[in-house]
């Protein structure tokens, strides 16, 4: 069967509102899907993640939403699977303040520790 990927990358800041919306429906014998999604939220920004695997017949479904929060930044994720064989996964969490006193023991300024560790996130 078919295998699909479906990666998007999103970063808001300030007052933006960001909604992204996946359906995906698995018609085919032995078909997949694999959707991820990598986002940072800064500022008072928002963002939702709507993620819809539907699975027809025998297939396997993987979606993903991993999130960095800065400021006051929200991210909600939210799925809805049919099947047993498809699963769903959420990480949204700040900066682990470890890393930043890593880099900053690097000699990196705290921001510049923080762009370092969103740039390698969402690569």
């Amino acid at each position: 069967g078919a295998k699909i990927v479906v990666r998007e990358r999103i970063m808001t800041d300030g007052d933006e509102d960001a909604v992204t919306k996946f359906k995906v429906e698995l018609n085919g014998e032995d078909c997949g899907a694999d959707v991820v999604s990598r986002s940072v939220a800064r500022g008072n920004s928002h963002q939702a993640f709507y993620s819809v695997i539907e699975g027809n017949a025998r297939c396997t479904g993987h979606s993903a939403c991993d999130a960095i929060l800065a400021d006051n930044g929200r991210v909600d994720a939210h799925a809805a699977n049919v099947d047993a064989a498809l699963i769903h996964e959420a990480a949204i969490g700040k900066i682990a303040g470890d890393q930043i006193m890593k880099l900053c023991s690097l000699g990196l300024t705290r921001e510049e520790a923080e762009e370092k560790i969103i740039e390698g996130f969402l690569k």
